[in-house]
């Protein structure tokens, strides 16, 4: 490890604590850094990040436990029905230590409960580890798709990797063997399946954080491209060129171009297949240029400059044809063609404007079949949200990480699927729904309209973000749990509970459980102190609910506070 490696990660740490929020320890900030980092080419967001942060006392070794589908994080079970055509499973398990040195406590601790946690035949009631509830519930996701999709013979991938700030060129000969051994364990179990077990330290860790992503890029073109003032433009780039254009240093697709597509790749469906197979076709024989038969690319830029062959742009962003660039990636990937003088057609407008750029989006992709849900974000309820909550001090990404690649703190930002949340936690008085919400539920026209409803006024809107948000930073207080029949709540469980608490504040607040969105404008922001005699409130209710000898026991208060019997009680 060079010598100032550990220095500048140190420094980028510091600068990072409150990127991450308020209240937190060196140790998890480290943690949130890890994630951060390690996972960066997933694009998650803040709260993406934290659903899969399952540190606590009961976490066999195991700090983030992350489930990709086809390189989408899976925060519920999927079906066949709604599956790619070939599945592949990316699984990561992060153990994140702050200290200076790799030992083998972890790996053991690791040892002693992954090869339970990954075996298929296991149902919950049957796993022997004392696991915290948010752990198994992310392998309760894992599971249920991976035996769902099995008739799609899936392919999986699982990434363990122990990180720390340590050295990484210099693990211990015996901490080394440890993690050849849980990577044969884990291989074990699983016959299509490829496990590795990798070791970061504070050099791996800098490297990445430092890798910057690159939206000023200069495109090839054949033939002359049409123009009109300079503010759009139409050209041909041959396939080659292309796939070069959205390809990084590492060979991987820049992913980060698609943030405002309205959908991910959709896998190997009709559309998808046809251009795979246009693709693979041979141009000599059949003398069809692909551009014929392709509706080509669409890309938004903020600034853009012709020099020869090659158009230079600023802030570039693909707004449609993410099926057909996956598909010319793949095809360039799988048959490793260097050149392909065939051509895709890419048409290029130069704005700035945020509506004129969200009408461009939406235009572009409503001549196709796209989930309504994809275009929620165009809609003037969302723009109005933006510009209260903005007015608010908060940064509301309806294009998902905008203001991430901006560098916005991250404890400001604010996704659509975590504002649904609190709205309905506190505004619709639904907790426990609150937790569960999915993207999903914007598919619904009339469960989207519930929650993202246009008659009220914006401040609900506020008012229930910043009550969750106050409630989260309230108990992020450890010793607010000591002493009690629950323990320590780990940082990761602070939010599932925190919707709970939220809604329990503002009943006890306005002195009735059934109030309407409107009645919360009025309220003010709880500080610390009523967070903390909500939760003492909570608490002692926890203790009377648990001493009923008609109640299970529950060895966890986020189990408890999912369960519809105990909420019940607090009001």
């Amino acid at each position: 490890m060079a010598q100032n490696d550990l220095i500048l990660l140190d420094s980028l740490l510091s600068k990072a604590a409150p990127h991450y929020g308020q209240g937190l320890d060196e140790g998890e900030v480290f943690e949130l850094f890890c994630f951060d980092q390690l996972l960066k080419d997933y694009e998650l967001q803040i709260d993406e990040l934290e659903s899969g942060w399952v540190d606590s006392g009961d976490d066999g070794g195991i700090d983030g436990f992350f489930v990709f589908l086809n390189e989408r994080l899976l925060n519920v079970a999927i079906d066949e029905e709604f599956a790619p055509k070939t599945p592949h499973f990316d699984v990561w398990i992060i153990s994140s230590k702050r200290g200076q040195t790799f030992r083998q406590s972890p790996l053991n601790s690791l040892m002693a409960s992954l090869p339970e946690l990954f075996d298929l035949g296991k149902s919950e009631d049957d796993i022997t580890y004392p696991f915290e509830q948010t752990i198994l519930d992310v392998r309760d996701t894992f599971t249920r798709s991976y035996i769902n999709l099995a008739g799609s013979r899936p392919t999986l991938r699982i990434h363990v990797v122990y990180a720390s700030r340590g050295d990484a060129t210099m693990v211990a000969p015996n901490i080394s063997s440890r993690g050849n051994q849980l990577q044969a364990a884990l291989q074990a179990l699983f016959s299509n399946c490829q496990t590795v077990v990798t070791f970061v330290g504070a050099s791996e860790l800098l490297e990445i954080a430092l890798r910057r992503k690159a939206y000023s890029l200069r495109l090839k073109f054949i033939e002359n491209p049409i123009s009109r003032e300079q503010t759009n433009y139409v050209l041909l780039s041959r396939l080659s060129d292309y796939c070069e254009f959205v390809t990084d240093e590492e060979g991987a697709l820049r992913r980060y171009l698609f943030e405002a597509n309205v959908r991910d790749y959709m896998g190997s469906v009709p559309v998808n297949r046809d251009i795979a197979s246009t693709l693979s076709a041979n141009p000599q024989q059949e003398k069809v240029d692909f551009w014929w038969l392709n509706n080509g690319i669409t890309i938004l830029a903020s600034f853009a400059t012709i020099a020869g062959k090659e158009i230079s742009l600023e802030n570039v962003q693909i707004v449609n044809g993410l099926q057909t660039t996956e598909s010319i990636f793949s095809y360039f990937k799988a048959s490793n063609q260097v050149k392909d003088d065939r051509a895709v057609l890419v048409k290029i407008i130069v704005a700035e404007d945020p509506e004129i750029r969200d009408r461009i989006i939406k235009a572009t992709n409503y001549q196709n079949p796209v989930e309504l849900a994809s275009l929620r974000a165009t809609e003037k309820i969302q723009r109005d949200i933006e510009q209260y909550l903005a007015d608010h001090g908060w940064y509301y990404d309806r294009r998902r990480n905008f203001y991430k690649n901006q560098g916005m703190p991250a404890e400001r930002i604010v996704s659509m699927t975590y504002l649904a949340s609190c709205v309905r936690a506190v505004a619709l008085r639904d907790p426990l729904r609150a937790r569960r919400q999915r993207p999903k539920f914007m598919r619904v026209d009339s469960q989207y309209k519930q929650v993202f409803d246009d008659r009220w006024p914006l401040d609900v809107f506020v008012k229930s973000l910043e009550i969750v948000r106050a409630a989260e930073g309230g108990m992020r207080t450890k010793k607010l749990f000591r002493n009690t029949t629950f323990g320590d709540v780990h940082a990761g469980a602070v939010r599932d509970a925190a919707y709970v608490v939220a809604y329990t504040w503002a009943v006890r607040k306005l002195g009735r459980p059934s109030y309407t969105p409107a009645d919360i404008v009025e309220l003010k922001i709880p500080n610390g102190e009523e967070v903390q005699d909500t939760v003492a409130f909570i608490l002692n209710k926890a203790d009377e609910f648990c001493r009923s000898p008609t109640t299970k026991p529950f060895k966890s208060l986020t189990k408890l506070l999912r369960t519809k019997e105990f909420v019940g009680v607090l009001y």
